[in-house]
């Protein structure tokens, strides 16, 4: 999702020197008086920054490699949403937690899914012995299901971020068991 984040500005960057090329500015109320050199930096600066977001957007993954990185990605910015509230780093909402974890639920049933047999080429960080041992890595996929499930419930019903901090804990060692067991190390 990072590199969907750059890709993203760098289009709008792109955009915007493209039009400030054309006409000089950008926009009714912002006008730049640039030199053409000057818009040429501001052409090349941008053309590298969208180079960048496709280095950074899983490294070429297509398909269901792509797709499977991707929810995982949601998963993980879902995690770190509730992890920072747990950090005491933003403010505890209950509803964001809720939202988070039926997000990751959701995710834990429709990944399994996304793991067609042999499906390893790269830029996938998916081990053989998810193949090899399928009963195991489904069976963390519905542990995490019920952990986030559990999680969600526990938040509609709290007004104290401590209150969720153990079922968070046994939600995020889901997660933890699984790429210990099924990822590629870093």
């Amino acid at each position: 999702m990072v590199g969907d984040t750059f890709h993203a500005a760098g289009r709008l960057y792109y955009t915007a020197a493209l039009q400030l090329l054309a006409s000089e500015s950008i926009g009714e109320s912002m006008s730049l008086n640039l030199s053409k050199p000057r818009q040429i930096v501001v052409l090349a600066i941008t053309m590298s920054f969208l180079a960048l977001s496709y280095a950074y957007s899983h490294s070429g993954a297509t398909g269901v490699v792509k797709q499977r990185m991707d929810m995982m990605d949601v998963v993980a910015k879902s995690m770190k949403s509730i992890g920072l509230m747990i950090k005491g780093e933003t403010a505890f909402n209950p509803e964001t937690v809720q939202s988070a974890a039926s997000m990751i639920k959701q995710h834990a049933v429709d990944l399994p899914g996304l793991f067609p047999d042999g499906s390893t080429e790269k830029p996938s960080e998916a081990l053989e012995v998810i193949w090899t041992d399928w009963d195991g890595f489904e069976m963390l996929f519905k542990e995490m299901e019920d952990e986030a499930s559990k999680l969600s419930e526990l938040a509609s019903s709290v007004d104290d971020v401590n209150a969720i901090k153990p079922q968070f804990g046994l939600l995020a060692q889901t997660c933890k068991r699984c790429h210990e067991q099924f990822r590629l190390k870093k």
